[in-house]
Protein backbone atom coordinates (compact mmCIF):
# COMPACT_ATOMS: atom_id res chain seq x y z
CA UNK A 1 0.00 0.00 0.00
CA UNK A 2 2.75 2.42 -1.09
CA UNK A 3 -0.43 5.02 -0.76
CA UNK A 4 -3.40 3.14 1.53
CA UNK A 5 -6.78 4.47 0.36
CA UNK A 6 -7.99 3.05 3.23
CA UNK A 7 -5.37 4.31 5.91
CA UNK A 8 -7.98 5.26 8.81
CA UNK A 9 -10.65 6.52 7.06
CA UNK A 10 -10.10 9.52 7.13
CA UNK A 11 -12.38 11.69 4.92
CA UNK A 12 -16.59 12.39 6.18
CA UNK A 13 -17.11 10.84 9.68
CA UNK A 14 -14.19 11.90 10.70
CA UNK A 15 -13.61 15.48 10.66
CA UNK A 16 -17.32 16.14 10.36
CA UNK A 17 -17.47 15.05 13.96
CA UNK A 18 -15.25 17.99 14.67
CA UNK A 19 -17.04 20.48 12.36
CA UNK A 20 -19.50 19.82 13.60
CA UNK A 21 -18.50 20.40 17.56
CA UNK A 22 -17.16 23.82 16.08
CA UNK A 23 -20.17 25.06 14.53
CA UNK A 24 -22.36 24.15 17.64
CA UNK A 25 -20.05 26.02 19.35
CA UNK A 26 -19.82 29.26 17.10
CA UNK A 27 -23.90 28.97 16.82
CA UNK A 28 -24.08 29.65 20.42
CA UNK A 29 -21.51 32.72 20.54
CA UNK A 30 -18.86 30.53 22.03
CA UNK A 31 -20.27 30.10 25.09
CA UNK A 32 -21.96 26.92 25.63
CA UNK A 33 -23.84 24.10 23.65
CA UNK A 34 -27.31 24.08 21.92
CA UNK A 35 -29.61 21.23 21.88
CA UNK A 36 -28.96 18.25 23.57
CA UNK A 37 -25.43 18.89 24.13
CA UNK A 38 -25.94 21.41 26.97
CA UNK A 39 -29.01 22.08 29.29
CA UNK A 40 -30.47 25.41 27.87
CA UNK A 41 -30.68 26.59 31.79
CA UNK A 42 -27.27 25.73 32.27
CA UNK A 43 -26.39 28.86 30.96
CA UNK A 44 -27.96 30.56 33.29
CA UNK A 45 -25.51 29.21 35.92
CA UNK A 46 -22.26 29.49 33.79
CA UNK A 47 -19.98 31.81 36.08
CA UNK A 48 -16.47 30.66 36.65
CA UNK A 49 -16.50 28.18 39.75
CA UNK A 50 -15.10 30.31 42.59
CA UNK A 51 -12.36 28.66 44.40
CA UNK A 52 -10.60 24.81 44.10
CA UNK A 53 -13.35 22.77 42.57
CA UNK A 54 -14.33 19.70 44.38
CA UNK A 55 -14.81 16.47 41.62
CA UNK A 56 -14.40 12.88 42.04
CA UNK A 57 -13.07 10.56 39.64
CA UNK A 58 -13.97 6.41 39.30
CA UNK A 59 -10.67 4.88 38.08
CA UNK A 60 -9.94 0.96 37.59
CA UNK A 61 -6.77 0.10 39.50
CA UNK A 62 -4.26 -2.36 38.02
CA UNK A 63 -1.86 -2.44 41.10
CA UNK A 64 -2.41 -3.58 45.02
CA UNK A 65 -2.24 -0.34 46.60
CA UNK A 66 -4.07 3.14 45.92
CA UNK A 67 -2.56 6.23 45.12
CA UNK A 68 -1.71 7.96 48.07
CA UNK A 69 -3.56 10.96 48.86
CA UNK A 70 -0.75 12.80 50.89
CA UNK A 71 2.23 12.49 48.70
CA UNK A 72 3.38 15.30 46.52
CA UNK A 73 2.26 14.03 43.21
CA UNK A 74 -1.37 14.40 44.43
CA UNK A 75 -0.93 17.80 45.80
CA UNK A 76 0.61 19.07 42.95
CA UNK A 77 -2.35 17.33 40.47
CA UNK A 78 -4.54 19.42 42.89
CA UNK A 79 -2.90 22.66 43.11
CA UNK A 80 -2.45 22.46 39.41
CA UNK A 81 -5.68 21.50 38.70
CA UNK A 82 -7.24 24.17 40.94
CA UNK A 83 -9.27 20.82 42.40
CA UNK A 84 -9.91 19.52 45.21
CA UNK A 85 -9.78 15.81 44.12
CA UNK A 86 -11.33 12.25 45.22
CA UNK A 87 -10.43 9.47 43.94
CA UNK A 88 -12.23 5.91 44.04
CA UNK A 89 -10.07 3.19 42.83
CA UNK A 90 -11.62 -0.08 41.77
CA UNK A 91 -10.03 -3.14 40.97
CA UNK A 92 -9.40 -3.62 37.48
CA UNK A 93 -10.58 -7.18 37.76
CA UNK A 94 -14.37 -6.18 38.94
CA UNK A 95 -14.15 -2.33 37.10
CA UNK A 96 -17.02 -3.15 34.55
CA UNK A 97 -19.51 -4.79 37.34
CA UNK A 98 -18.84 -1.74 39.30
CA UNK A 99 -19.07 0.62 37.02
CA UNK A 100 -22.45 -0.86 35.50
CA UNK A 101 -23.96 -1.10 39.20
CA UNK A 102 -23.10 2.67 39.70
CA UNK A 103 -24.84 3.82 36.51
CA UNK A 104 -28.03 1.73 37.66
CA UNK A 105 -27.78 3.45 40.73
CA UNK A 106 -27.77 7.16 39.28
CA UNK A 107 -25.69 8.07 42.23
CA UNK A 108 -22.53 8.92 40.25
CA UNK A 109 -19.11 10.70 40.88
CA UNK A 110 -18.19 13.96 38.51
CA UNK A 111 -16.34 11.82 36.36
CA UNK A 112 -16.58 7.92 35.70
CA UNK A 113 -13.87 6.15 33.57
CA UNK A 114 -15.82 4.29 30.59
CA UNK A 115 -13.62 1.32 28.76
CA UNK A 116 -15.91 0.68 26.23
CA UNK A 117 -18.58 3.45 25.29
CA UNK A 118 -20.72 0.99 22.98
CA UNK A 119 -22.18 -1.11 26.19
CA UNK A 120 -25.58 -1.50 26.00
CA UNK A 121 -25.94 0.11 29.22
CA UNK A 122 -23.61 3.17 28.56
CA UNK A 123 -25.42 3.98 25.08
CA UNK A 124 -28.65 3.96 26.80
CA UNK A 125 -28.00 6.58 29.25
CA UNK A 126 -26.41 8.72 26.81
CA UNK A 127 -29.64 8.38 24.64
CA UNK A 128 -31.78 9.12 28.27
CA UNK A 129 -29.66 12.34 28.08
CA UNK A 130 -27.25 11.24 31.87
CA UNK A 131 -24.04 12.38 29.86
CA UNK A 132 -23.26 15.69 28.87
CA UNK A 133 -21.88 16.02 25.15
CA UNK A 134 -18.72 17.76 25.20
CA UNK A 135 -17.66 17.86 21.86
CA UNK A 136 -18.82 22.04 21.24
CA UNK A 137 -16.37 23.03 24.40
CA UNK A 138 -13.24 20.99 23.17
CA UNK A 139 -11.77 24.04 20.99
CA UNK A 140 -12.37 26.44 24.00
CA UNK A 141 -9.41 24.83 25.88
CA UNK A 142 -5.53 24.60 24.52
CA UNK A 143 -5.20 21.35 24.66
CA UNK A 144 -8.28 19.63 24.22
CA UNK A 145 -8.60 21.56 21.22
CA UNK A 146 -5.28 18.90 20.31
CA UNK A 147 -7.22 15.85 20.32
CA UNK A 148 -7.18 13.71 17.58
CA UNK A 149 -10.23 14.05 15.16
CA UNK A 150 -9.82 9.98 14.35
CA UNK A 151 -9.69 8.80 18.15
CA UNK A 152 -12.67 11.56 18.38
CA UNK A 153 -14.35 9.92 16.35
CA UNK A 154 -13.69 6.05 17.53
CA UNK A 155 -15.39 7.22 20.94
CA UNK A 156 -18.46 8.74 19.82
CA UNK A 157 -21.91 7.74 20.16
CA UNK A 158 -24.67 8.41 17.51
CA UNK A 159 -21.86 11.48 16.18
CA UNK A 160 -21.55 13.35 19.16
CA UNK A 161 -18.66 13.39 21.55
CA UNK A 162 -19.48 12.72 25.23
CA UNK A 163 -16.11 11.71 26.87
CA UNK A 164 -12.66 12.60 26.81
CA UNK A 165 -10.47 9.67 25.21
CA UNK A 166 -7.14 8.65 27.29
CA UNK A 167 -4.97 8.44 24.28
CA UNK A 168 -3.23 5.92 23.22
CA UNK A 169 -0.38 4.94 19.57
CA UNK A 170 -2.73 4.46 16.56
CA UNK A 171 -1.22 1.49 15.39
CA UNK A 172 1.34 -0.61 17.81
CA UNK A 173 1.28 -3.71 16.67
CA UNK A 174 4.49 -5.34 15.14
CA UNK A 175 7.17 -8.28 15.17
CA UNK A 176 9.66 -9.51 17.88
CA UNK A 177 12.15 -11.83 16.78
CA UNK A 178 15.40 -12.95 18.17
CA UNK A 179 18.06 -10.93 16.69
CA UNK A 180 21.04 -13.38 17.64
CA UNK A 181 19.27 -15.82 16.13
CA UNK A 182 19.24 -14.29 12.94
CA UNK A 183 22.73 -13.34 13.74
CA UNK A 184 23.78 -17.13 13.84
CA UNK A 185 21.97 -18.08 11.07
CA UNK A 186 23.08 -15.36 8.57
CA UNK A 187 19.95 -13.93 8.19
CA UNK A 188 18.35 -10.50 7.77
CA UNK A 189 14.84 -8.74 9.45
CA UNK A 190 12.16 -9.62 6.95
CA UNK A 191 10.81 -7.53 5.05
CA UNK A 192 8.25 -9.42 3.02
CA UNK A 193 5.59 -12.14 4.27
CA UNK A 194 7.87 -14.91 2.31
CA UNK A 195 11.09 -13.61 3.85
CA UNK A 196 8.92 -13.41 7.18
CA UNK A 197 7.71 -17.50 5.93
CA UNK A 198 11.21 -17.93 5.33
CA UNK A 199 12.83 -16.55 8.89
CA UNK A 200 10.21 -18.83 10.51
CA UNK A 201 11.72 -22.16 8.74
CA UNK A 202 15.69 -21.19 9.48
CA UNK A 203 14.20 -20.63 13.54
CA UNK A 204 12.26 -23.77 13.25
CA UNK A 205 14.86 -26.20 11.64
CA UNK A 206 18.29 -24.42 11.68
CA UNK A 207 19.20 -25.21 15.43
CA UNK A 208 18.97 -20.66 15.75
CA UNK A 209 20.03 -21.36 18.98
CA UNK A 210 22.97 -23.81 18.36
CA UNK A 211 22.64 -26.26 21.71
CA UNK A 212 22.41 -29.28 18.96
CA UNK A 213 18.71 -30.39 19.08
CA UNK A 214 15.58 -29.75 17.45
CA UNK A 215 13.67 -28.17 20.25
CA UNK A 216 12.81 -24.27 18.65
CA UNK A 217 9.49 -23.03 16.60
CA UNK A 218 9.52 -20.09 14.73
CA UNK A 219 6.76 -18.43 15.36
CA UNK A 220 4.66 -18.64 19.02
CA UNK A 221 0.65 -18.22 18.60
CA UNK A 222 -2.13 -18.45 21.03
CA UNK A 223 -5.91 -17.78 21.74
CA UNK A 224 -7.21 -14.69 19.99
CA UNK A 225 -3.66 -13.81 19.21
CA UNK A 226 -2.80 -10.22 17.83
CA UNK A 227 -1.12 -11.70 14.63
CA UNK A 228 -3.50 -12.82 13.07
CA UNK A 229 -4.89 -9.50 12.69
CA UNK A 230 -1.49 -8.30 11.26
CA UNK A 231 -1.01 -10.78 9.09
CA UNK A 232 -4.72 -10.64 7.32
CA UNK A 233 -3.83 -6.71 6.66
CA UNK A 234 -0.19 -7.87 5.79
CA UNK A 235 -2.14 -9.74 3.41
CA UNK A 236 -4.28 -6.86 2.06
CA UNK A 237 -7.16 -7.55 4.22
CA UNK A 238 -9.54 -5.12 6.24
CA UNK A 239 -9.20 -4.51 10.35
CA UNK A 240 -11.94 -6.64 11.36
CA UNK A 241 -14.54 -4.68 9.12
CA UNK A 242 -14.35 -2.72 5.68
CA UNK A 243 -16.52 -0.17 3.24
CA UNK A 244 -17.29 -2.20 0.23
CA UNK A 245 -19.48 -1.59 -2.36
CA UNK A 246 -21.02 0.81 -0.26
CA UNK A 247 -22.06 -1.63 2.41
CA UNK A 248 -19.87 -2.47 5.99
CA UNK A 249 -18.79 -5.77 5.24
CA UNK A 250 -16.78 -7.86 7.70
CA UNK A 251 -13.07 -9.06 7.21
CA UNK A 252 -14.31 -12.73 7.02
CA UNK A 253 -15.71 -12.09 3.60
CA UNK A 254 -12.80 -11.04 2.15
CA UNK A 255 -10.65 -12.83 0.02
CA UNK A 256 -7.73 -12.04 2.29
CA UNK A 257 -9.00 -13.61 5.26
CA UNK A 258 -9.09 -16.89 3.01
CA UNK A 259 -5.34 -16.42 1.95
CA UNK A 260 -4.25 -15.75 5.56
CA UNK A 261 -5.98 -18.92 6.91
CA UNK A 262 -4.40 -20.84 4.44
CA UNK A 263 -0.45 -19.27 5.15
CA UNK A 264 -1.49 -20.18 8.98
CA UNK A 265 -2.54 -23.82 7.69
CA UNK A 266 1.14 -23.88 5.80
CA UNK A 267 2.72 -22.79 9.19
CA UNK A 268 0.92 -25.30 11.15
CA UNK A 269 1.07 -28.11 9.08
CA UNK A 270 4.88 -27.85 8.60
CA UNK A 271 4.88 -27.29 12.47
CA UNK A 272 6.75 -23.59 12.30
CA UNK A 273 4.33 -22.57 14.78
CA UNK A 274 3.13 -24.36 18.14
CA UNK A 275 0.74 -26.88 17.26
CA UNK A 276 -1.21 -26.10 20.59
CA UNK A 277 -1.74 -22.54 19.76
CA UNK A 278 -5.56 -23.46 20.07
CA UNK A 279 -5.48 -23.61 23.74
CA UNK A 280 -2.07 -21.29 24.61
CA UNK A 281 -3.21 -18.44 27.01
CA UNK A 282 -0.06 -16.23 26.98
CA UNK A 283 2.54 -17.15 24.28
CA UNK A 284 4.97 -14.91 25.34
CA UNK A 285 5.94 -17.54 28.10
CA UNK A 286 7.45 -19.63 25.27
CA UNK A 287 9.70 -16.95 23.26
CA UNK A 288 10.59 -16.09 26.81
CA UNK A 289 11.75 -19.41 28.04
CA UNK A 290 14.07 -19.33 24.75
CA UNK A 291 11.87 -21.87 22.83
CA UNK A 292 10.28 -19.51 20.35
CA UNK A 293 12.52 -17.28 17.54
CA UNK A 294 8.77 -14.89 17.17
CA UNK A 295 6.28 -12.99 18.77
CA UNK A 296 3.63 -10.30 17.24
CA UNK A 297 1.51 -8.54 19.05
CA UNK A 298 2.03 -4.83 20.87
CA UNK A 299 5.84 -3.92 20.69
CA UNK A 300 5.52 -2.88 23.91
CA UNK A 301 6.16 -6.23 25.40
CA UNK A 302 9.76 -6.35 23.54
CA UNK A 303 11.63 -4.91 26.67
CA UNK A 304 10.37 -7.73 28.67
CA UNK A 305 10.63 -10.18 26.43
CA UNK A 306 14.43 -8.96 25.93
CA UNK A 307 14.73 -9.04 29.91
CA UNK A 308 13.64 -13.10 30.04
CA UNK A 309 15.27 -14.04 27.04
CA UNK A 310 18.50 -12.88 29.38
CA UNK A 311 17.87 -14.91 32.26
CA UNK A 312 18.09 -17.89 30.14
CA UNK A 313 20.47 -16.98 27.32
CA UNK A 314 22.87 -13.96 28.65
CA UNK A 315 23.95 -13.29 24.98
CA UNK A 316 20.43 -13.31 23.76
CA UNK A 317 19.13 -10.14 21.91
CA UNK A 318 16.01 -9.07 20.17
CA UNK A 319 14.94 -7.02 17.25
CA UNK A 320 11.86 -5.60 16.11
CA UNK A 321 10.21 -4.95 12.96
CA UNK A 322 6.73 -2.44 12.07
CA UNK A 323 5.24 -4.72 9.41
CA UNK A 324 5.64 -6.79 6.35
CA UNK A 325 4.80 -5.71 2.69
CA UNK A 326 2.26 -8.30 1.57
CA UNK A 327 -0.10 -8.29 -1.84
CA UNK A 328 -0.76 -4.71 -1.68
CA UNK A 329 2.00 -3.10 0.15
CA UNK A 330 2.79 -2.48 3.40
CA UNK A 331 -0.46 -1.56 6.21
CA UNK A 332 -0.79 -1.63 10.06
CA UNK A 333 -3.26 -2.83 12.38
CA UNK A 334 -5.29 0.56 13.47
CA UNK A 335 -6.89 0.89 16.60
CA UNK A 336 -9.11 3.52 18.36
CA UNK A 337 -6.58 5.82 19.16
CA UNK A 338 -7.24 5.87 23.32
CA UNK A 339 -7.88 3.51 25.75
CA UNK A 340 -11.31 4.32 27.64
CA UNK A 341 -12.71 7.72 28.43
CA UNK A 342 -14.07 10.34 31.15
CA UNK A 343 -17.23 10.81 30.61
CA UNK A 344 -19.12 13.32 32.78
CA UNK A 345 -22.63 12.56 34.44
CA UNK A 346 -25.16 15.50 34.39
CA UNK A 347 -26.55 14.19 37.84
CA UNK A 348 -23.63 14.97 39.57
CA UNK A 349 -22.10 18.02 36.94
CA UNK A 350 -25.15 19.83 37.24
CA UNK A 351 -24.49 23.04 35.45
CA UNK A 352 -22.31 24.45 32.58
CA UNK A 353 -20.23 26.46 34.86
CA UNK A 354 -19.66 23.09 37.05
CA UNK A 355 -18.73 20.96 33.37
CA UNK A 356 -16.04 23.72 32.51
CA UNK A 357 -14.16 22.92 35.78
CA UNK A 358 -14.04 19.12 35.30
CA UNK A 359 -13.07 20.25 31.63
CA UNK A 360 -10.41 22.67 32.86
CA UNK A 361 -9.01 19.73 35.14
CA UNK A 362 -8.38 17.34 31.86
CA UNK A 363 -7.09 20.29 29.74
CA UNK A 364 -4.62 21.34 32.72
CA UNK A 365 -3.72 17.20 32.96
CA UNK A 366 -2.42 17.61 29.16
CA UNK A 367 0.09 20.14 30.17
CA UNK A 368 3.64 18.93 29.36
CA UNK A 369 4.78 18.69 32.97
CA UNK A 370 1.48 16.70 34.09
CA UNK A 371 1.63 14.24 31.63
CA UNK A 372 5.44 13.89 32.21
CA UNK A 373 4.11 13.75 36.07
CA UNK A 374 1.10 11.10 35.82
CA UNK A 375 2.92 8.70 33.37
CA UNK A 376 6.51 9.08 34.94
CA UNK A 377 6.43 10.33 38.24
CA UNK A 378 8.34 12.94 39.57
CA UNK A 379 12.31 13.32 39.37
CA UNK A 380 13.74 12.84 42.48
CA UNK A 381 11.02 10.99 44.41
CA UNK A 382 9.52 8.11 41.43
CA UNK A 383 12.92 7.89 39.70
CA UNK A 384 15.76 9.21 39.05
CA UNK A 385 18.51 9.91 35.88
CA UNK A 386 21.28 8.02 35.59
CA UNK A 387 23.06 9.34 32.67
CA UNK A 388 19.70 10.11 31.01
CA UNK A 389 18.58 6.43 31.94
CA UNK A 390 15.54 6.34 33.67
CA UNK A 391 15.70 4.70 37.43
CA UNK A 392 12.46 4.01 39.18
CA UNK A 393 12.65 4.20 43.12
CA UNK A 394 12.90 0.74 45.01
CA UNK A 395 11.29 3.77 47.89
CA UNK A 396 7.45 1.27 48.58
CA UNK A 397 6.32 4.81 50.11
CA UNK A 398 7.74 6.72 46.75
CA UNK A 399 5.81 3.85 44.95
CA UNK A 400 2.51 4.32 46.60
CA UNK A 401 2.80 8.00 45.82
CA UNK A 402 1.61 7.90 42.38
CA UNK A 403 0.20 4.56 42.81
CA UNK A 404 2.55 2.09 41.57
CA UNK A 405 1.91 3.56 38.33
CA UNK A 406 -2.16 4.02 38.57
CA UNK A 407 -1.67 8.03 38.49
CA UNK A 408 -1.02 7.47 34.46
CA UNK A 409 -4.84 6.42 34.39
CA UNK A 410 -5.76 9.98 34.89
CA UNK A 411 -3.55 10.81 31.64
CA UNK A 412 -5.31 12.54 28.68
CA UNK A 413 -2.47 13.61 26.06
CA UNK A 414 0.04 11.58 25.45
CA UNK A 415 2.04 13.50 23.48
CA UNK A 416 4.25 15.77 25.14
CA UNK A 417 5.99 12.79 27.66
CA UNK A 418 9.07 12.14 27.29
CA UNK A 419 9.91 8.37 26.92
CA UNK A 420 12.92 7.25 28.70
CA UNK A 421 14.92 3.96 28.04
CA UNK A 422 17.66 2.10 26.20
CA UNK A 423 17.56 1.21 22.25
CA UNK A 424 14.93 -1.13 22.46
CA UNK A 425 12.27 1.49 24.21
CA UNK A 426 13.77 3.99 21.27
CA UNK A 427 13.11 1.57 18.40
CA UNK A 428 9.25 0.92 19.44
CA UNK A 429 8.72 4.76 19.92
CA UNK A 430 10.30 4.71 16.28
CA UNK A 431 8.22 2.10 15.00
CA UNK A 432 4.92 3.06 16.65
CA UNK A 433 5.42 6.54 14.20
CA UNK A 434 6.10 4.41 11.47
CA UNK A 435 3.19 2.23 12.09
CA UNK A 436 0.94 5.33 12.31
CA UNK A 437 1.54 6.24 8.98
CA UNK A 438 0.42 2.76 7.12
CA UNK A 439 -2.76 1.94 9.84
CA UNK A 440 -5.67 0.77 8.44
CA UNK A 441 -8.66 1.40 10.45
CA UNK A 442 -11.61 -0.25 11.43
CA UNK A 443 -14.60 2.02 9.59
CA UNK A 444 -17.02 0.79 12.50
CA UNK A 445 -15.48 2.02 14.99
CA UNK A 446 -17.93 5.19 15.85
CA UNK A 447 -21.15 3.05 15.01
CA UNK A 448 -23.43 0.89 16.77
CA UNK A 449 -25.12 -2.35 15.62
CA UNK A 450 -27.42 -3.08 18.63
CA UNK A 451 -27.28 -7.01 17.11
CA UNK A 452 -23.66 -6.69 17.73
CA UNK A 453 -23.75 -5.25 21.04
CA UNK A 454 -26.73 -7.81 22.18
CA UNK A 455 -25.00 -11.13 20.30
CA UNK A 456 -21.60 -10.42 19.04
CA UNK A 457 -19.27 -12.35 21.38
CA UNK A 458 -21.12 -15.36 20.50
CA UNK A 459 -21.45 -14.89 16.73
CA UNK A 460 -17.85 -13.83 16.75
CA UNK A 461 -17.02 -17.35 18.41
CA UNK A 462 -18.72 -18.71 15.41
CA UNK A 463 -15.71 -17.51 13.03
CA UNK A 464 -12.88 -17.67 15.44
CA UNK A 465 -13.86 -21.49 15.86
CA UNK A 466 -13.81 -21.93 12.12
CA UNK A 467 -11.09 -20.13 11.67
CA UNK A 468 -8.90 -22.68 14.09
CA UNK A 469 -10.50 -25.51 12.62
CA UNK A 470 -9.32 -24.68 8.76
CA UNK A 471 -5.61 -23.70 10.10
CA UNK A 472 -5.76 -27.27 12.18
CA UNK A 473 -7.15 -29.02 9.03
CA UNK A 474 -10.41 -30.18 10.61
CA UNK A 475 -12.27 -28.59 7.79
CA UNK A 476 -11.87 -27.16 4.19
CA UNK A 477 -13.50 -24.76 2.49
CA UNK A 478 -16.46 -25.78 2.15
CA UNK A 479 -16.66 -26.41 5.93
CA UNK A 480 -15.33 -22.53 6.32
CA UNK A 481 -18.47 -21.69 4.07
CA UNK A 482 -21.08 -23.08 5.87
CA UNK A 483 -19.39 -21.18 9.01
CA UNK A 484 -19.61 -18.02 7.57
CA UNK A 485 -23.19 -18.80 6.52
CA UNK A 486 -23.77 -19.69 10.04
CA UNK A 487 -22.32 -16.29 11.04
CA UNK A 488 -24.86 -14.58 8.57
CA UNK A 489 -28.30 -16.56 9.22
CA UNK A 490 -27.74 -16.22 13.20
CA UNK A 491 -27.48 -12.45 12.85
CA UNK A 492 -24.37 -11.66 10.80
CA UNK A 493 -26.83 -10.33 8.31
CA UNK A 494 -28.54 -7.87 10.53
CA UNK A 495 -25.26 -6.54 12.14
CA UNK A 496 -24.01 -5.58 8.48
CA UNK A 497 -27.56 -3.93 7.76
CA UNK A 498 -27.46 -1.86 10.90
CA UNK A 499 -23.67 -0.75 10.24
CA UNK A 500 -24.56 -0.10 6.80
CA UNK A 501 -27.45 2.01 7.88
CA UNK A 502 -25.51 4.18 10.54
CA UNK A 503 -22.69 4.56 8.30
CA UNK A 504 -24.79 5.96 5.43
CA UNK A 505 -26.96 7.99 8.13
CA UNK A 506 -23.46 9.61 9.19
CA UNK A 507 -22.48 10.52 5.69
CA UNK A 508 -25.95 13.07 5.45
CA UNK A 509 -25.03 14.78 8.15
Amino acid sequence: MKTNPKVWMKSATALSIVAMAAGTLAGCGGGGASGSGADAGAKEAAAPVQGPYKMSIMLPSYNPESMSTDGELYKRLQEKTNTELKLTWVPSSTYEDKLSSTVASGELPSVITVLNQKLPYIVNSVRSGMFWEIGPYLKDYPNLSRMNPIALEAVSIDGKIYGIYRERDLAKDGIMLRKDWLDNLGLKEPKTIQEFYEVLKAFTHNDPDKNGKADTVGLVEQQAAASWRSMLVWHGGPVDWELKDGKISPAALSPAYLETMKFYRKLYEEKLINQDFAVVKDGRQVINKGKAGVWIANMNDGQGIKENIKKVDPSGSLTMVHALEGPKGMGSVGGTGSHGQFMIPKTSVKTEAELKAVLNFFDKVSDPDMQNMLVNGLEGRQYTLENGEYKKTTDSKMLVEYGMGDSSQLAVLRDKITSYGGPLFQLRDRLYKENARIAVGNPVNAYISDTYSERGKELDKIIEDARVKFIMGAIDEAGWNQAVNKWLQDGGSKIMEEYTEAYNKSQKK
